[in-house]
């Protein structure tokens, strides 16, 4: 055998050996995961993505078209985040805020505060172009 030959038995040794150590891990976590006591399912919805609100708006007078936005995720609780993308010919700025009880700790922009109305309400994210800033 050739020494390439030995590197590639090597390589096959090492390769089995951490697929076994993979697999017994694997067993370990799934014993772990039976010996649970299995607790109430949440409900479906709970703390998922049921509310979106999407506002576009121009943010700067000089920038034709509506290409900023802000986009509420929320829960069924108003717990998620706003997002804001500032668009302009140079930059584009994105920032997101935390919102808990259909309300930010951060001061809101307008657009935002629209974002959340509209996600609380149900309200389609359809598109109603705003004034510039």
């Amino acid at each position: 055998m050739s020494g390439a030959d030995w590197a590639l038995a090597a390589g096959l040794l090492l390769s089995l050996a951490g697929t076994g150590y993979a697999f017994r891990r694997l067993t370990f976590v799934e014993r772990q995961l039976r010996r649970r006591a299995p607790g109430p399912a949440a409900t479906p919805g709970d703390r998922s993505l049921q509310r979106v609100g999407l506002v576009r708006y121009q943010a700067y007078h000089d920038v034709g078209g509506d290409h900023s936005f802000s986009l509420a995720l929320l829960d069924a609780e108003g717990a998620g985040v706003v997002i804001n993308s500032l668009y302009h010919r140079d930059r584009c700025r994105i920032y997101a805020k935390p919102v808990q009880g259909w309300a930010s700790p951060i001061t809101l922009t307008d657009e935002e505060t629209e974002a959340i109305d509209r996600a609380r309400a149900g309200i389609d994210a359809v598109d109603t172009p705003k004034q510039s800033r």
